[in-house]
């Protein structure tokens, strides 16, 4: 239930945010506040997508190009620009995402959900900083109503993982809002349910941490060197954001019994997840030295995932069934 992980990082966040944060967040006791005030206050500099070379890498598994992003992907070779399309992107966060398919081309409907108010707020301001028409709406999507409209392309980037029993709520929540011909895109965690990382992993992210440099593992704000990688505990789960991966684990096979699968590609995730938590900062610079290293755990997570096919992450496109 507690580990010594959760320890750390309570202290990370009393170093970065104070006790009266801590306090406001364990006071809070419906799941949806806690999942809300989970993501308003969330910050990071420090978590492995913060890694340009990360990002690129994903592109490339993707796309083929690490100068394509998979929103350009998508469009070019599944969208047609002639047409008047709706999107419908669910857990948008701050909405770069949707602002990603609207630069594509004329997209007639964009909506973006998400629970957090303040990352509502942000995307709306982005948006019209970038004179890009998208609708932005706050609150719980299992809540909403959207009188039959169907959309052609509905979007999960690193949302669908906090939902439960994910085979129900794709079936009874998703597909009903997908449009004939439409297409759901997909960029998630598909590992382990509460991030309880497997032995296997933890024993291979072990392993790498002890071939870096202790200059690249110091924690934030302290002096303490990351030594080791460890399963957060489930309290501390709960206590912060209950809708953290309850099905995770179920994910890829909830999308594939309830749509045609058209791609599928795996991400990994699976060492750098975990091993990134709180030094990413350090691999984000031109050094020759941080470069070769990224290199390094890339392609160490690569083999690990070919020898092992413990895989954390995917990007995948989806029609309804038959209608390929």
């Amino acid at each position: 239930m507690i580990t010594f992980g959760d320890f750390i990082d309570v202290y990370l966040k009393l170093k970065q945010k104070g006790f009266s944060f801590l306090m406001r967040k364990l006071f809070k006791f419906s799941n949806q506040n806690r999942v809300a005030s989970k993501w308003d206050s969330f910050h990071t500099e420090s978590d492995f997508w913060v890694i340009p070379e990360v990002k690129a890498d994903w592109d490339y598994k993707i796309s083929g190009n690490l100068n394509v992003t998979y929103e350009e992907y998508v469009a070019k070779k599944y969208l047609n620009p002639t047409s008047k399309l709706t999107l419908l992107s669910i857990g948008c966060g701050e909405g770069l995402h949707e602002r990603n398919f609207a630069k594509q081309f004329h997209f007639s409907k964009i909506i973006g959900i998400d629970i957090s108010s303040e990352s509502i707020k942000n995307a709306i301001s982005f948006a019209e900083s970038e004179h890009l028409k998208i609708d932005y709406l706050a609150g719980d999507f299992t809540k909403m109503n959207f009188q039959n409209q169907k959309f052609d392309v509905i979007l999960f980037d690193s949302s669908l993982h906090h939902f439960e029993k994910l085979k129900s709520f794709l079936k009874n929540n998703i597909n009903p809002l997908l449009s004939k011909d439409g297409i759901v895109v997909v960029f998630e965690y598909c590992g382990p349910n509460r991030l309880q990382w497997r032995p296997s992993q933890l024993k291979k992210i072990n392993q790498i941490l002890s071939n870096l440099p202790e200059s690249y593992r110091i924690l934030p704000n302290t002096n303490w060197i990351k030594r080791k990688a460890y399963r957060p505990g489930i309290l501390r789960m709960f206590l912060v954001d209950p809708s953290e991966a309850p099905d995770s684990e179920n994910l890829q096979k909830a999308l594939h019994e309830n749509f045609e699968i058209v791609e599928e590609t795996k991400l990994g995730w699976t060492i750098i997840q975990p091993l990134f938590k709180n030094i990413a900062h350090h691999f984000v610079n031109n050094k020759p030295e941080t470069k070769k290293l990224i290199r390094y755990i890339l392609d160490e997570e690569a083999s690990f995932v070919r020898e092992t096919n413990e895989n954390d992450a995917i990007f995948g496109i989806y029609k309804k069934l038959n209608q390929l």
